[in-house]
């Protein structure tokens, strides 16, 4: 039998395939996508130049195959969502379709950073390359990604200025009624003979009653029942209350005199928040419209008060803070383990009745995990009382501890930080220009990068402190004038005035032989027993 030859296998080089025509290199699929903000018969052109543009480009190289032109004429880039084209483009690219995308410039693209560099980074790592032409930037090459995230947020900075003049044209159509505030569902407001919204001043007095019981600390269900009880309507006139209906009146941005439009929670492009922002995407905010019922200090921190309670509700060990079936309840924390106390009513002695305060950790688990004692109400009570007595004296103790935050004036920094990021921002498009043009070389390019990179990097943290310093300023100075307020009011604290207690009190420590009273605008007042 004949021995079987030796197997060989030569590989054949993809050129040799390439040159004798017998296999055909794979052409890349290049699509393009085109806009215009506008449809007015300039921009029309505009466009219909861009789709021209682009067609002869990919069909004039053999190696690029014609994937398509998606356009979108008329339709505003800042949010992909209201781009049918762009969006079956992005489509298109997830199927596989397309290996390629051009698009004239990052502001053609999307002006919101977030979209831009989301889809962006998904079309990478789909193995899919954009090139935007005027900043000669493919989103493939190294270092592209740091660029892009600058760019970006340098488009985004011209919908800023177009959403400035654009809000100005809508608080003129505000003034004009063009935009409605529906006055017989909205509580506080009505409208006057020639027009004009004004505050209905009873109603808007509910409205005030509802933002300062639930800042104090009232819990949404004890606001409805006492509201109810003192025969308050609501603006349709029914005496029932629903918790909805008061969350409505919190969450409503109308009450500040300020107006969103598409009531959306978010207020425009800028990074100013003042509320929720639920679509990701920049809405027009106008400001001054009407009347102003509450202060955007007050909404804000009634927004933040909202978070604090959901957070509250997650972690929350025992008996909530928000509730409120007694004065203290929701208070009291145990000083040896951390738990909340809960009331309950005992028999001491010969069947005597009385409401005392025991840690709920130790009433479940026994004393082998938390070693508190049950301390009885009226005794708390008092000693909370004798706290608070020489209002002045705590006065003077609470402004010394909050003197630091009450002295922070960032304002000064903070629009001196935004314009270092402005700065930076213009700086590196500079540098890519220059590196465009041969007057940089690669290595100093990508060093001068990753500086410019690490020093955004410190000036968005720095950015964040600041406000988050101004936020807590301006919490601080509103608890610090309601405790003025009724320092000077002349009342004495006292556990039956639930509002007053959770106006001032953020959470009483409850040790064997003490109390510790946390104040919310800061310091603690420290009593022994009564």
């Amino acid at each position: 039998m004949a021995q079987p030859a030796t197997r060989v296998v030569r590989r054949i080089p993809s050129e040799a395939l390439f040159t004798t025509g017998q296999y055909r290199k794979p052409q890349m699929v290049v699509a393009a996508y085109a806009r215009v903000s506008t449809e007015k018969e300039e921009q029309e052109d505009s466009f219909d130049r861009q789709v021209q543009h682009y067609t002869t480009l990919i069909t004039s190289k053999p190696e690029w195959q014609f994937g398509g032109i998606y356009a979108d004429p008329g339709i505003t880039g800042t949010r992909a969502e209201k781009r049918p084209d762009f969006m079956r483009m992005i489509q298109a690219c997830r199927d596989g379709k397309i290996n390629k995308v051009l698009v004239k410039s990052i502001s053609r693209f999307a002006r919101n950073t977030v979209d831009a560099l989301n889809y962006i980074r998904e079309l990478k790592d789909l193995g899919i390359s954009v090139y935007f032409e005027n900043e000669n930037i493919d989103t493939m090459t190294p270092g592209g990604e740091v660029l892009l995230t600058i760019l970006t947020a340098m488009a985004e900075q011209e919908s800023r200025t177009m959403s400035t003049n654009i809000k100005w044209s809508y608080q003129k159509k505000f003034q004009n009624g063009e935009v409605v505030l529906n006055t017989g569902m909205v509580l506080g407001y009505k409208k006057s003979s020639t027009g004009e919204y004004v505050i209905a001043e009873d109603e808007a007095e509910t409205v005030l009653r509802i933002y300062r019981e639930y800042l104090a600390g009232i819990p949404v269900p004890q606001i409805c029942r006492e509201l109810e009880a003192d025969g308050i309507t609501t603006k349709r006139g029914s005496s029932q209350w629903r918790p909805n209906a008061v969350l409505g009146i919190l969450k409503n941005e109308k009450y500040t005199g300020n107006a969103t439009l598409g009531k959306t929670f978010k207020p425009d492009v800028l990074s100013k928040r003042r509320m929720k922002n639920t679509g990701q995407s920049p809405m027009y905010y106008a400001e001054n419209t009407h009347p102003a019922i509450i202060t955007q200090e007050m909404f804000d921190m009634a927004q933040a008060e909202m978070q604090r309670r959901r957070d509250e509700k997650d972690t929350s060990v025992g008996s909530s803070r928000y509730t409120s079936k007694y004065p203290l309840s929701g208070l009291l924390v145990c000083g040896t383990c951390g738990h909340r106390l809960r009331r309950h009513v005992r028999t001491v002695g010969s069947g005597k009745r009385v409401a005392a305060w025991g840690c709920t950790n130790r009433i479940s688990n026994g004393r082998s995990v938390c070693d508190s004692h049950h301390i009885n109400e009226d005794v708390l009570e008092r000693t909370i009382r004798a706290a608070f007595d020489g209002m002045d004296d705590v006065l003077d103790v609470v402004e010394e501890s909050c003197a630091e935050v009450l002295e922070a004036d960032n304002h000064v920094e903070l629009e001196q930080v935004q314009q270092d990021i402005i700065t930076i921002q213009e700086a590196v498009l500079a540098l890519h220009k220059a590196q465009q043009q041969g007057m940089v070389n690669e290595m100093d390019y990508e060093i001068k990068i990753a500086s410019y990179s690490q020093q955004m990097d410190e000036l968005q943290e720095r950015q964040r402190e600041l406000k988050a310093t101004a936020e807590r300023f301006a919490e601080v100075k509103y608890w610090m004038d309601t405790f003025k307020e009724h320092v000077h009011s002349g009342e004495k604290m006292d556990t039956t005035d639930a509002v007053v207690l959770r106006q001032l009190t953020d959470r009483i420590v409850v040790y064997d032989n003490r109390l510790e009273i946390h104040l919310r605008i800061g310091g603690t007042l420290e009593q022994k027993y009564e």
